[in-house]
């Protein structure tokens, strides 16, 4: 088997497989599946004895010797003897492709497969191999740093140059993961680059070398100067100075710790007995298969069970898609696959450690949004080997109502809590933006992460939790529980009862706003309904599709939505078409991976490149719809005649439905969802085929914008209050009034307190939100009236940024 992508190959020799897995594992957090790694190392039933084999380091080079040739790297001396008779046994080509070197095992591997991964010859990758303890004994005094004066130097003297001097913001300096992530950068550009550590006189060294750049000795605070040449230089010196310039955030649980608080996740007052969460993951055995092809087998059955099982957890929930996602994805599956194939080991302990290598990916980063993500690659990890060695999903101990510490919970997990018997859940590790915590707050359930320094793995016999200001009381006092049961009530008497709503606000003037609601299944429905919405605004059925491996029928389609209809009978419910393609892949259309899904084949787009698959839906809703009140609302919209060709759709669905003799809802209103600034610009024109417009905030700010939403460094600009984005809404209300077209917003702005009153004076009158946010928008248009909404919006209209436009909001509030 040749190296991945051409690249060197590396063959890690240890007495002992478990140094040997550890370090394969340290070095793909640098470089991830780009470089081919093959462990040879212990002896006997699954390396579980110490020692060293020359078959085994034969085959392990056979793996991952291709054109580019491999290196092997070993630990103790015998580990040498049996590495150079490994030589002998293998084809004499592939030997002389084969490089033995004596760097450091450890060390060695991480600077070989940075250097491999950035296209290093294999007397590069084998020098840095072999060079990799030079900075650590140059930082210790042992000995004269690397060379810093080389080609690279003599290089940077005579050629004409892009330059640029940044101060590294890291506070560990550039340690082992920024200096990867930074060769791998340099790496895709078209220029000669160096690095230079202006203050400790170091350098310049080349930026192909994680040894190089090591000798550098870089500190925080330590100026650095790039420097390149070539086509792309300017590009080059921006990108490299740019990762120079981040800093790397404290982690939000250990400044929780710091001040004596959790992390505060979903709002409200738990007390009550604390009990733990019960896993019963199987062990995994390390051992090894004789049928490969059986095994991979076996490992595609499980991914299919394990999405059923989420799918059934998750149902309802938009968060399905990134596990199914993570079920789907080539790296993950294909890394597990290999190691069956090429180790022959045993399905779970190859997805095992595909996992782990995943999660350890996520830990690195440092976004805290992204390094959430973490626990969902646990989660499905452990749905998988559950798929495949037995065992159940967690579970809460029988017995009364209590509070339920668990560590790091994962959103299926907390999909499966039940809110009558868990009064609050206390993660000693996790986050406010993990997918659990999202959950948790959809559910109710007041919540606190990061507890680990104030809850001890023992816990206690009860406990009390704040979810809003993160405190949480172990065993309280009798004072104390006096104190929360105060907050408890409080809390209480500040909720509007059910049936208090009847889905509208009124403002002062007497002029009326009304509040829909945004679900994706039937207990996201059952909350509105109680919550006192007028009706769904916006009804995701993704998920029928996302959760599965195999396309759900039409029958199956039009029973899910029958469920939730039920829940919203005699009131309005608009339905929007499947919104997948891009970055929600369904796994049996086979879609072609795209450079930049959110602007590539998704939405209306997609449904109309899969009619039947379009057809299909249009016929269950209408069936389903049968005596409600339903609309049909086309994501993703930008052209007139993208509505004309759905509306044709909806003929051909009544035709074929009539022509069978099926009760079926007809005629049925049909309406766009505004989502690109084409669809905003255009809305009097599209007015002509749309019976109404609902404006999704999320998609229209990214694409406004030019910024992603979930971006980690562009949060300030995926901001729905941006003038930019107020003037397209603008738009669509005017149009929407002079077409006597009904306008709603269904994204997350309709729900955010600080944008929802400008949205109602821009003129909107339909706001569709989670409906746990109706009382905070409720508050937010309290006492205020259209006059003075309207006002405050000209005022945001005329602004420069966000920011500008929510202080004009807020100082409109302030007395005075």
């Amino acid at each position: 088997m040749s190296g991945a992508a051409g690249r060197v190959g590396l063959v890690l020799v240890s007495h002992s497989r478990a140094l040997a897995e550890a370090t394969e594992t340290l070095a793909r957090q640098m470089t991830g599946e780009s470089v081919a790694i093959a462990c040879a190392a212990g002896t006997g039933d699954g390396g579980a004895e110490l020692g060293t084999d020359a078959t085994a380091i034969a085959a392990a080079i056979e793996r991952v010797c291709g054109p580019a040739g491999a290196v092997v790297l070993m630990d103790l001396g015998s580990a040498i003897l049996s590495a150079e008779t490994a030589l002998e046994l293998v084809d004499p080509e592939l030997g002389s492709r084969t490089r033995l070197t004596g760097g450091p095992i450890v060390e060695g591997a991480v600077a070989a497969a940075v250097r491999a991964a950035a296209g290093g010859t294999l007397d590069q990758v084998a020098a840095d191999a072999r060079q990799a303890l030079e900075p650590k004994a140059a930082q210790l005094g042992e000995a004269e740093g690397a060379a810093t004066v080389t080609a690279a130097a003599a290089t940077a003297a005579v050629a004409p140059a892009v330059t640029a001097d940044v101060a590294i913001a890291d506070p560990s300096g550039l340690h082992a993961r920024p200096a990867a992530q930074l060769i791998a950068r340099a790496a895709k550009l078209d220029a000669a680059i160096t690095l230079e550590n202006v203050t400790a006189g170091r350098g310049p060294v080349a930026t192909s070398s994680l040894i190089a750049l090591a000798s550098l000795g870089v500190r925080r605070g330590d100026v650095l100067r790039v420097r390149a040449t070539g086509r792309q230089a300017a590009e080059a010196v921006e990108a490299l100075a740019a990762l120079v310039r981040r800093e790397a955030p404290a982690g939000a649980a250990a400044a929780s710790a710091a001040s004596g608080l959790a992390i505060p996740v979903a709002p409200g007052v738990a007390l009550g007995p604390l009990v733990r969460l019960v896993r019963s993951t199987p062990e995994v055995p390390e051992t090894t298969v004789d049928d490969p092809a059986a095994e991979a087998e076996r490992l595609r059955r499980a991914l299919e069970i394990a999405a059923q099982d989420l799918g059934s957890a998750l149902r309802g929930s938009d968060i399905l898609d990134a596990h199914q996602a993570l079920l789907c994805d080539p790296a993950l599956v294909g890394a597990a696959l290999t190691r069956i194939e090429r180790e022959r080991r045993n399905a779970a302990w190859a997805f095992r450690l595909a996992i782990e290598a995943a999660a350890a990916i996520y830990r690195q980063l440092d976004d805290p949004y992204l390094r959430a993500r973490e626990a969902d690659v646990h989660d499905v990890g452990d749905a998988v080997v559950r798929a495949l060695l037995g065992g159940a999903a967690a579970t809460v101990p029988d017995g009364p109502p209590a509070i339920v510490v668990a560590d790091d919970l994962t959103p299926s997990e907390a999909a499966r809590l039940d809110a009558a018997r868990v009064l609050g859940v206390i993660d000693r590790r996790g986050g406010p933006t993990s997918h659990a915590a999202i959950l948790l707050r959809g559910a109710g359930i007041p919540a606190v992460a990061g507890a680990a320094a104030l809850v001890p793995e023992a816990g206690g016999a009860r406990a009390g939790l704040d979810g809003a200001t993160g405190e949480v009381w172990l065993d309280p006092d009798p004072g104390t529980t006096v104190e929360i049961e105060r907050r408890q009530a409080a809390l209480r008497a500040s909720r509007r009862p059910p049936g208090a709503r009847d889905g509208r606000v009124r403002l002062a003037c007497g002029r009326e706003v009304e509040l829909w609601a945004n679900v994706a299944g039937p207990s996201d429905a059952r909350a509105a309904r109680e919550a006192g919405a007028l009706g769904i605004g916006l009804l995701r059925t993704e998920m029928p599709f996302l959760g599965r491996v195999d396309e759900p029928d039409e029958d199956e389609q039009a029973e899910r939505l029958a469920e939730i209809f039920a829940v919203f009978a005699g009131a309005p419910i608009v339905v929007r078409t499947l919104d997948a393609g891009g970055d929600k892949a369904l796994p049996y259309l086979e879609l072609d991976a795209e450079a930049n899904p959110s602007l590539g084949v998704r939405g209306v787009r997609l449904s109309l490149a899969r009619p039947a698959l379009l057809e299909a839906q249009l016929r269950a809703i209408l069936v389903a719809g049968r005596g409600h009140d339903v609309r049909v609302l086309v994501p993703m919209v930008s052209t007139a005649a993208e509505v004309g060709a759905v509306r044709a759709a909806l003929e051909r669905a009544h035709e074929a439905l009539s022509a069978a003799g099926r009760p079926h809802l007809w005629p049925v209103a049909t309406g766009i969802m505004v989502e690109v600034p084409s669809a905003a610009l255009m809305a009097e024109r599209l007015a002509r085929q749309a019976d109404f417009f609902s404006i999704g905030t999320n998609d229209l700010t990214q694409h406004t914008l030019a910024a992603e939403r979930g971006h980690p460094r562009l949060h300030a600009l995926a901001d729905p209050a941006h003038p930019a984005v107020l003037r397209l809404v603008r738009a669509v209300v005017e149009a929407g009034h002079a077409s006597g077209r009904p306008v709603s917003v269904c994204g997350e702005a309709a729900g955010d307190p600080g944008v929802a009153p400008l949205l109602v004076g821009l003129g909107i009158t339909r706001l569709s939100m989670c409906s746990s946010a109706f009382d905070a928008v409720e508050d937010a248009l309290a006492g205020a009236s259209f006059a003075e909404l309207a006002a405050v919006a000209e005022d945001a209209l005329a602004v420069d940024d966000a920011a500008a436009a929510r202080a004009a909001r807020a100082a409109a509030r302030r007395p005075g």
